[in-house]
């Protein structure tokens, strides 16, 4: 199968410039360490019985990382969507920046780890019975493992510091325009 997820993010940054770096720097590792194609590539003949040639995106992912006010305003809710002609679970997580902007870097990694982990599984055991060739239960065990090396921070993370600092940080709930969105 050899590629099977792809998980992108969406974030209105923090409150300040500092905890909008600290944010975007704890997105970027969890978003490396699952978008990671040797690992992937690792687990992906587990998965599936397809020929890994024939690889295609199981599993597309969006996190939208929030304030509160503008979820509310926007009515703004995670869904997820299966999509039986691509054989594709299209999951779309809200995650509100706010139960975050007290916490350390590590901390917001563990506590986001935990959130999104909890979630996926929730989402893709729901869904499971739909996929035509994806194992989405032999899956659950290989992703709980990948958020706890990186809660632990046991990954190198492919992105550069200098890449990370140069990037635009968003304070104070302005949306980056899709400046991180990508078609999954």
């Amino acid at each position: 199968m050899g590629i099977f997820l792809k998980i992108t993010y969406d974030s209105q940054g923090g409150k300040t410039a500092e905890k909008a770096f600290t944010n975007q720097k704890v997105l970027d590792y969890i978003i490396d360490g699952l978008n990671d194609y040797p690992w992937q590539e690792s687990i992906s003949g587990k998965l599936t019985t397809l020929d890994q040639k024939y690889s295609h995106i199981a599993l597309g992912t969006i996190l939208r990382f929030f304030h509160q006010k503008n979820i509310e305003a926007g009515n703004l809710k995670s869904f997820a969507r299966y999509i039986k002609k691509d054989d594709k679970l299209i999951i779309d997580q809200m995650l509100i920046i706010d139960k975050y902007e007290n916490l350390s870097e590590d901390e917001t990694r563990k506590a986001l780890c935990n959130d999104i982990f909890q979630y996926f599984k929730e989402i893709i055991l729901k869904y499971k019975e739909r996929f035509l060739d994806f194992d989405a239960g032999v899956f659950i065990p290989y992703l709980e493992e990948r958020f706890e090396e990186i809660k632990d921070n046991k990954l190198r993370s492919a992105r550069g510091n200098k890449r990370m600092m140069s990037r635009k940080l968003n304070v104070g709930g302005e949306n980056d325009n899709g400046d991180r969105a990508e078609k999954i």
